[in-house]
């Protein structure tokens, strides 16, 4: 799974960088060359989120909490309207789910239980966050951006609490009809690390101020690989905005 991972990075990575140098124009090779350095506030609405949708059976209702995420980037001009960007952010992922399910299964210590009925989710993921990306310029205000991302999650809180319904060992059996004093915590079995792929807009407010939006999303699923508790992955899914404010900014005209 790593290593199918890496390659599929690998490959964005070398899609991007084909597309910056096709991009060149040999015609006119006057360009102006810019750095920034910046700090950067905002934040993050997801989390861990099924995936495929359509495996689950029964509906979901997400209610994410608004954390505040702090980062610090660096970004340069590779070739004309091409640059580069590297953020290093520190971030709280936090979300609340009511579920209604009928039949699904768990995979819980040798045994396998299905469930029926109503569980309140709770999940939260504290991490630090390197993306690495491809930006593109259509002005001096607008930027679209592309690339990949890793985390280092230094903390996760994942717990179901069944509200009411029924469990059994066979679907439609009610061998279990109080759930009230059951509390499914999943915490242990997270992983510390995710990767996957980002994509996003900026537009420069003022000078030196701009806002971003950003969606990203993990390649693997939130738990180890020797956990095997659902029928479907969950993985990593985001929505982001931030406020960067540019600390420093170098300009050079190249050209012929």
């Amino acid at each position: 799974m790593i290593k199918n991972v890496i390659k599929i990075c690998i490959l964005f990575s070398g899609i991007l960088l084909s597309a910056a140098l096709s991009a060149q124009d040999e015609k006119d090779s006057s360009y102006i060359y810019q750095g920034n350095i910046g700090l950067s506030i905002g934040t993050d609405i997801g989390g861990a989120v099924p995936f495929p949708v359509s495996n689950i059976p029964g509906t979901i209702n997400a209610y994410p909490n608004i954390n505040p995420a702090l980062g610090a980037n660096i970004s340069f001009s590779l070739i004309k309207g091409w640059g580069v960007g590297v953020d290093v952010n520190y971030k709280t992922v936090a979300m609340k789910a009511d579920a209604r399910v009928s039949n699904q299964r768990f995979n819980m210590d040798d045994a396998t239980m299905y469930f029926s009925g109503t569980t309140k989710t709770e999940m939260k993921f504290i991490m630090l966050e390197v993306p690495v990306y491809a930006k593109y310029r259509f002005n001096n205000r607008n930027f679209a951006f592309a690339g990949a991302y890793y985390s280092h999650i230094f903390s996760g809180h994942f717990v179901a609490d069944p509200v009411k319904g029924y469990s059994g060992a066979a679907p439609d059996i009610a061998e279990i009809t109080d759930v009230s004093d059951i509390t499914m915590d999943f915490s242990q079995y997270l992983d510390d690390w995710d990767v996957g792929i980002l994509i996003g807009y900026e537009r420069a407010i003022f000078d030196r101020l701009k806002l971003a939006l950003r969606f990203s999303m993990g390649f693997k699923d939130v738990f180890k690989p020797s956990s095997n508790y659902f029928d479907y992955s969950m993985l990593h899914m985001r929505g982001c905005i931030t406020l960067t404010y540019d600390l420093a900014k170098t300009k050079r005209l190249f050209g012929k």
